[in-house]
């Protein structure tokens, strides 16, 4: 769950043969030890083990750098393994994106349109963002696809920054990930593109606590338009 990075949400994609060679551990001194990218990524593949459920608030940022226009996105979401998850986007426009494991359904409330698809589907085409948190990412998919490396120190100290860069597209794709020093969750992302800088930061973050799969059923409203997948 940890691993589960990109886009918005990264939705959010929120969607995330590395050798020991290539995986050149940058050091970083600490108060009191010496970290390196091994361990960090050791520590991170631990603590999403002992995660069942998280949910959480979340901001999105997005800058589009040709015209310097900025946009929001605000909302909460709610994941549970292996393959259940709700987010909803309050601002700037109510929108879901519900999946029960079978079925994903994104719907928008201002036009009450529901669009449905096969969730496995549209998660193997890679055609879903999968963004702060990706259902099948482990450690060893990220070292697969990303070059990864420690990135310039958090000002706060309270965050290890990690570069990824994108094996197959490595001039196209730049992600950054702020990891906790304290949990090894990653607390926000940054994407950045040659157009656009995207950057996902989460707040309110409540893990394990037992979360019902009837809140990942979605009802389809009374009169609502159902529409053709694009993908």
């Amino acid at each position: 769950m940890i691993t589960k990075l990109v886009s918005v949400l990264i939705c959010v994609n929120l969607w995330f043969g590395f050798s020991l060679l290539e995986l050149k551990a940058a050091e970083l001194t600490t108060s009191t030890d010496v970290v390196n990218l091994d361990t960090i990524l050791k520590k991170m593949d631990e603590a999403d083990l002992k995660i069942s459920d998280v949910s959480f608030s979340f901001k999105q940022e997005i800058l589009v750098t040709l015209t310097q226009e900025k946009s929001n996105i605000t909302g909460e979401a709610i994941f549970k393994k292996p393959d259940l998850f709700k987010i909803e986007h309050s601002k700037p426009e109510k929108q879901i994106v519900i999946s029960d494991g079978k079925k994903i359904f994104f719907y928008q409330k201002e036009f009450n349109q529901v669009m449905i698809d096969d969730w496995k589907s549209l998660s193997d085409k890679g055609n879903f963002p999968k963004g702060i948190f990706n259902f099948s990412s482990t450690i060893s998919d990220l070292k697969n696809n990303y070059f990864i490396s420690l990135s310039e120190k958090d000002e706060t100290e309270k965050f290890y920054v990690l570069l990824l860069t994108l094996k197959s597209q490595p001039k196209d794709i730049k992600i950054k990930l702020w990891v906790s020093k304290e949990t090894y969750l990653c607390e926000k992302t940054e994407m950045i593109s040659e157009t656009v800088v995207s950057t996902v930061t989460i707040s309110d973050v409540k893990i394990n606590k037992d979360v019902k799969n009837s809140i990942f059923r979605f009802k389809i409203p009374k009169g609502a338009q159902i529409i053709s997948s694009p993908f």
